[in-house]
């Protein structure tokens, strides 16, 4: 297994000391957050005062991300069975509009894309794949999906998900996803934790779904079983749909909870044991909402997996580091990206550098344990990195541990191999560079000092120039060079398709 980070760098992180190594290739996320308002928008409705208001904010969120080294925003389009986009199968969102099912006066995902591609990020469409919500939406287009709900009560609460038994849930689902991807530029979509809940979808008769499970009991399979499949069977579903899509250019990954493989299912796989790691757990991942991320890597139905391991170091039965090993040894086992998910939820209480450099150590675990040169991790969420909740944190990511740009990392088993080139690139008097497109390719521009070799100017960790010497992604074929690098260096484009690959360089 390659581990391309030495122990030295790690003991280092732990002690406190700035890491100067930093990877060419890392997933740098953050979620953004529109359910309940949380991350965005703080305001709700139509108005054009309310419409200018909340594109502002996601431009100062978005901005701030950036700032801090941040290269994909997971921006949530569809927490409850609604839209923060123009949806042809789902109603308007009201955390957006203030109504569900009033329409928008903008498209926020237009705007969210937009404004990611022009820094250079990658834009990750968040969807809720199951969850409708806590109350019965009312909305004219609920009435089309409203046989597909099931609604389990527990005391005076209940809880509303999309049946997932239902070839035509799925169908729905497939729907609603690849709509996203053929309608918008996103570069990636990422489902969520939200499958059966377990505190209202019991396992027995007065389950919702039990009528439906009646069906399949006949051949001898449980009900968690079943259940199971019917959640596999959605994302290799929407996998399919997506892989049909743009030459299967989108990234699609999802989030489950960040314990699994601990009830020994996989062990004739060879899938290694978690307290061999450390972790001393149950898999109630597995058990209780029948999810089974395993399978997902298995049989190649995800791009990527971001385990929500919401742990500390120091946890003594989930131990952050121990988690990270094992989601990546697993990953790399089935040849996927693992790119874990991270709270920083904490800093809303203690914000403060003590805190922030736990998050730092959890970076170092994820790139320690990481494997061809594709560490990662996703923050949650946007307003501790770009917000007035953490206020600092993003400054200290960025001078602390992101202190280079980094490119995400690439899907080497959706290669394109038909090589990319930048072509007819020149410098103006005016400080433009410009370049011809090279097939729907973003773009890497790079100076490098006239005193630096090509040798010395290579990354050590992997192919390529160095990410040091990096200035700008750009989804344009145009950059404005910065008159401090208009001489003394040598600027090279190169070509950086969507599935993640970067093509040789041309030097201007």
């Amino acid at each position: 297994m390659l581990r391309f980070y030495s122990l030295l760098i790690i003991i280092a992180a732990f002690a406190g000391i700035n890491v100067e190594a930093s990877p060419k290739y890392e997933m740098r996320g953050a979620w953004l957050v529109t359910a309940y308002g949380i991350d965005w928008p703080s305001r709700q409705g139509v108005t054009p005062q309310v419409a200018k208001k909340q594109q502002h904010e996601l431009d100062s969120i978005i901005m701030g991300l950036h700032r801090a080294g941040i290269n994909a925003v997971f921006f949530q389009v569809r927490p409850m069975a609604d839209a923060l986009y123009n949806s042809s199968y789902e109603p308007w969102s009201g955390y957006l509009t203030g109504t569900r099912g009033t329409a928008a006066t903008y498209d926020p995902l237009t705007h969210c894309i937009e404004s990611c591609h022009a820094l250079g990020m990658e834009c990750h469409a968040w969807i809720n794949p199951f969850r409708v919500g806590t109350a019965r939406p009312s909305a004219s287009l609920d009435a089309s999906t409203r046989s597909l709900w099931m609604t389990n009560r527990v005391g005076k609460s209940t809880m509303t998900i999309f049946n997932p038994a239902l070839d035509e849930t799925r169908r729905h689902l497939c729907n609603v996803c690849c709509e996203i991807a053929t309608n918008y530029d996103i570069d990636g979509i990422v489902f969520d934790d939200y499958f059966y809940n377990p505190e209202f979808i019991p396992e027995d008769e007065t389950a919702a779904d039990w009528k439906d499970y009646l069906a399949a009991a006949a051949s001898g399979v449980s009900m968690a079983d079943w259940r199971r499949d019917n959640i596999n069977r959605a994302i290799a579903d929407v996998h399919a749909a997506l892989s049909a899509i743009k030459d299967g250019k989108i990234r699609f990954g999802v989030s489950p909870q960040g314990i699994a493989g601990a009830n020994g299912v996989y062990d004739s796989e060879g899938v290694p044991s978690l307290p061999s790691y450390g972790v001393v757990t149950a898999d109630s991942q597995y058990d209780k909402i029948y999810s089974d991320p395993v399978n997902w890597l298995k049989e190649g139905l995800v791009d990527y997996i971001s385990p929500q391991i919401y742990w500390t170091t120091d946890n003594s039965r989930h131990p952050y580091g121990g988690l990270s090993r094992w989601w990546n040894d697993v990953a790399e086992m089935y040849g996927r990206h693992c790119f874990p998910s991270q709270t920083i939820a904490a800093f809303a209480k203690k914000n403060t550098p003590e805190q922030w450099d736990e998050t730092f150590r959890q970076i170092e675990l994820n790139r320690e344990s990481s494997f061809n040169y594709a560490p990662g991790a996703v923050l949650y969420s946007a307003r501790f990195i770009a917000g007035k909740t953490g206020s600092g944190f993003g400054k200290a990511l960025q001078q602390k541990i992101f202190r280079v740009p980094a490119l995400v990392p690439p899907m080497r088993w959706k290669e394109n191999v038909r090589p990319l080139e930048v072509t007819d690139l020149t410098l103006g008097k005016s400080g433009l560079l410009q370049w011809s497109a090279a097939d729907d390719a973003r773009y890497v521009i790079y100076a490098i000092p006239e005193s630096v070799g090509d040798d010395e100017a290579r990354a050590s960790d992997c192919d390529g120039i160095d990410s040091a010497y990096i200035l700008a992604v750009t989804y344009d074929t145009s950059y404005s060079l910065p008159a401090a690098y208009r001489s003394g260096y040598r600027i090279a484009v190169t070509p950086y398709d969507r599935y993640g690959i970067e093509w040789q360089p041309t030097y201007l």
